[in-house]
């Protein structure tokens, strides 16, 4: 587990964070693939956005199919959600008849949603996944396309998403300005150094 700029402990939380919004899309992917969804964070990575294309977790080194999106209200910022192509549309696929890449966002915009939900239950303050959108690029530029500052705080998890007797990997990122991701770790009560 890469800390960046977090102690131990504050990691541990993160984590216990993700594995939070992880369990809170659940529902909503089991609902949307028709079958059994589980969701598992495996690692959580947490740095600076001006080094992530250096240290941060990512899918894959290449072009990756993600769900991006805005996190408005109580913690405002960025989320999205990256697979490698070829998984995104297998996963696209297990999300119904419809098209795929409208499979895919509904799918990772669930896993986001989760994120969101998982915010608002932590910090009391509504938070809210909008505006999700299908993004093909490598996982810095996805960041980068944020035009957030070079000290907004990148927090990472890999996930592995298992349905209908398939698993996929998947790498979640939460951008937010530091004193917002400071006020999440308060939340979580994990002391900031």
């Amino acid at each position: 587990m890469s800390r960046g700029p977090y102690s131990t402990e504050q990691m541990i939380a993160l984590h216990a964070f993700f594995a939070e919004a992880a369990a809170a899309g659940e529902a909503a992917l089991a609902d949307l693939s028709g079958s059994e969804t589980g969701v598992d964070v495996l690692e959580v990575r947490a740095g600076v956005l001006e080094e992530f294309g250096e240290r941060g977790m990512r899918v894959g080194e290449d072009l990756v199919a993600a769900v991006m999106g805005r996190l408005e209200g109580g913690l405002p910022g960025s989320a999205g959600l990256a697979l490698e192509p070829e998984e995104a549309l297998a996963w696209a696929r297990i999300g119904g008849e419809g098209d795929p890449i409208e499979n895919f966002v509904a799918l990772g915009g669930a896993v986001l949603e989760g994120l969101a939900q998982a915010i608002s239950e932590v910090t009391r303050m509504r938070t809210l996944f909008q505006d999700g959108r299908l993004a093909e690029q490598t996982e810095p530029c996805l960041l980068a396309a944020t035009h957030a500052p070079s000290d907004t705080r990148v927090l990472s998890a890999r996930m592995r998403i298992e349905t209908r007797g398939e698993a996929f990997s998947a790498v979640a990122h939460l951008l937010a300005e530091p004193k917002q991701i400071g006020r999440l770790l308060a939340s979580l009560s994990a002391p900031v150094h």
